[in-house]
């Protein structure tokens, strides 16, 4: 069925549905039953031609599209499709009269189960482009990952001084696969960022730690102060070997939230595909909104 209705589509319904029905009664009730207010049917019946006339069915199907236009859509289109289901539904198409022209009915409805067909076809045809694109989106991200995943593998075994510079090239090619518009490492104002990214309507800037002991609560409030200073901006602090218990314990909750804080394991389960980072944000997102918590579990399903 038509999902969009073109002037050539809709002047084929109302020559069809006023070509179909010898009796303006049966017209009517045509109507009726595929949705026309029946105010509206009796507004159409009180018009008259400039010499007193009553229209004819055909203009009257214009009077009907006239409101239907300036009325709600979805009722119009409604109505619309009723009409051609009548149309190409239609089987037997004699004539009631010898001036019954109900030909032109059946050559509308012909035009129609026409443009139906190519409808159908058009949409397989981009429903299949749309799967291909998709598929090939999947099989990109996959093979991209594999890379990741030998890069991050191979940095286990980097001293220290060097993990630091490939986490950054490994977060921003991870951004970038996944579809997260990211910004790389910059400086301001003799302020160090490690890079940010965009999600969701909001800026994210981004702190990456790869260092040999744990995260400790100066660095966290440090990368705090940064955020604070930026129009309605958020931080990301990823530190890969985790956070002292020190500043586990005093992680601000209930208030003033915007930092969130991941580790090395959730960097892992996206690079190991356990999840995908888009659904690691959406669940450290809910934990902070829901629950207060700005360090997420990494299980994303509780």
């Amino acid at each position: 069925m038509f999902d969009v209705f073109t002037e050539e589509v809709e002047v084929l319904i109302k020559d069809g549905i006023a070509n179909l029905y010898w009796y303006k009664g049966d017209l009517h009730k045509a109507w009726l039953r595929s949705g026309v207010d029946i105010s509206v049917r009796d507004e159409i019946l009180r018009l008259k031609t400039d010499d007193g006339r009553e229209l004819t069915k055909r203009r009257q199907m214009d009077a009907l599209y006239e409101r239907l236009r300036n009325g709600d859509y979805n009722r119009r289109l409604e109505v619309s499709r009723n009409f051609v289901r009548i149309l190409v539904g239609h089987k037997s198409f004699a004539p009631q009269s010898e001036k019954h022209r109900v030909e032109i009915a059946e050559r509308s409805a012909l035009k129609l189960r026409e443009l139906i067909q190519q409808q159908e076809k058009d949409r397989e045809y981009r429903d299949s482009i749309r799967a291909s694109a998709e598929k090939a989106s999947r099989e990109t991200y996959d093979s991209k990952l594999d890379e990741l995943r030998e890069k991050f593998t191979e940095a286990l075994d980097l001293p220290p001084q060097k993990k630091g510079y490939v986490l950054e090239a490994l977060f921003t090619e991870l951004m970038r696969i996944s579809g997260i518009p990211v910004e790389e490492p910059f400086k301001i104002q003799g302020e160090q960022l490690d890079g940010a990214i965009k999600y969701d309507g909001h800026y994210y800037l981004v702190e990456l730690k790869w260092v040999a002991g744990k995260t400790e609560p100066k660095e966290i409030g440090h990368f705090y102060y940064k955020v604070e200073g930026k129009l309605q901006a958020r931080g990301l602090f990823l530190a890969m070997n985790g956070y002292s218990d020190g500043a586990i314990a005093t992680l601000p909750k209930g208030k003033d939230l915007k930092v969130l804080l991941l580790d090395g394991n959730h960097l892992a389960n996206v690079i190991y595909g356990m999840y995908k980072f888009q659904e690691l944000l959406e669940h450290s997102i809910r934990q902070a909104s829901l629950r207060g918590e700005i360090y997420c579990t990494h299980n994303l399903q509780t």
